[in-house]
């Protein structure tokens, strides 16, 4: 289930980035290996208080699953470990008198609270934490782990109107599932990659058919749709009317994470998200509309869109633009570390990524 992602940061009025220049990556080092060394001390010392539950009283499983993607990262096997009990125990569905939903995620966990709707994004999160984990760790329990939640993952697909899609949740009281699918419910590079390594034709088919859903999902100015809602076509039989964002506005993060997932496959529309980004980094902003590329309002990007986008540039070999990235959102990440609460361990994982990447480019890229 979508929109448990929590990426607001309002940075202080002295962060607004001044006009950018190019960067050497290899002496912001120092800087940013402090920053990692920083924000990796404050998701370990949530992680050991138990203090990950946002207000709600819900501990969010993106939250935990990048948060181990970050441990398994910086080979932190006690934190990676705490958190993989929490899946273990209270996130991964494998009862075997509900073989159909063996591999299910729950999208959150509250004690004493019936887990109530699967997560397929949180699925997706999980299984590649699993997956890294298992290698950085020598766990092939954690691989099998992994290809079960996504087998999981994959009964969520359905055709419908002749469109492929990974249905966003299925309801654990309702047995039912939604009809809509949102696009950071795909990460068509990661399924390539296990199902590749494992020889599973089904999952790379899954793969195929994640890679053709985001391909119906960009814009006219170049970035990504939110939202893929197969049943529109029957209210437009005459049109292939399947992607869409409401009042066509399109929330960057989530287009630059979606970038983030087909930059292999799919690299020349994760170039032109780039691109839209490099040419308004001095002024980019939280919302656009798809048809024109103009922003809908002022409010301005910040951690969460910086921080992927340094990942999106290095994972597209492009290191001085992720060097550029980097060095213009230094200062926001350096304010935030000082004043980041654990209701923000999501943002946090995001930016231990970005510096991780970062610190693991090579002059040419990875």
């Amino acid at each position: 289930m979508a929109g448990a992602i929590a990426t607001t940061f309002a940075p202080h009025a002295s962060l607004i980035a001044a006009p950018v220049e190019p960067a050497d990556l290899s002496a912001l080092a120092p800087t940013l290996q402090s920053l990692r060394k920083s924000f990796h001390a404050l998701a370990r010392k949530w992680t050991d208080a138990n203090q990950l539950a946002r207000p709600d009283g819900y501990l969010y499983t993106v939250d935990a699953a990048q948060l181990m993607i970050c441990f398994a990262q910086l080979k932190d096997e006690q934190g990676y470990a705490a958190l993989h009990k929490h899946a273990i125990d209270h996130l991964i569905r494998n009862e075997r008198t509900e073989p159909y939903t063996q591999g299910f995620v729950s999208w959150r966990y509250k004690p004493d609270e019936k887990l109530d709707a699967s997560g397929t994004t949180e699925a997706l999160r999980l299984a590649r934490a699993l997956w890294l984990g298992a290698k950085v760790f020598s766990k092939p329990e954690d691989q099998e782990l992994c290809a079960l939640i996504l087998n999981g993952y994959s009964r969520h697909a359905m055709v419908d109107q002749g469109v492929w899609i990974i249905r966003n949740y299925f309801g654990f009281a309702t047995h039912s599932f939604a009809t809509n699918s949102f696009l950071v419910d795909y990460d068509a590079d990661f399924v390539k990659e296990v199902a590749g390594d494992r020889k599973d034709a089904e999952l790379a088919k899954v793969a195929e058919n994640s890679y053709v859903a985001v391909k119906k999902a960009v814009a006219p100015c170049g970035l990504l749709y939110d939202l893929l809602q197969p049943e529109l076509k029957t209210l437009y039989p005459e049109l292939d009317v399947v992607a869409f964002s409401p009042n066509d506005i399109i929330q960057f993060s989530n287009c630059c994470t979606t970038a983030n997932t087909i930059a292999k496959g799919l690299p020349n529309i994760a170039r032109r998200v780039l691109a839209f980004a490099l040419n308004r980094l001095t002024d980019l902003r939280v919302f656009y509309y798809g048809r024109s590329g103009q922003p809908v309002n002022d409010r301005a990007a910040s951690l969460a869109e910086f921080s992927a986008l340094a990942r999106l540039a290095l994972l597209l070999n492009d290191v001085p633009s992720a060097a550029t990235i980097a060095k213009a959102t230094i200062p926001k990440w350096q304010y935030f570390s000082e004043h980041a609460e654990p209701s923000q361990a999501y943002l946090v994982s995001e930016i231990l990524m970005a510096l991780d990447a970062l610190l693991n480019a090579g002059p040419t890229g990875h």
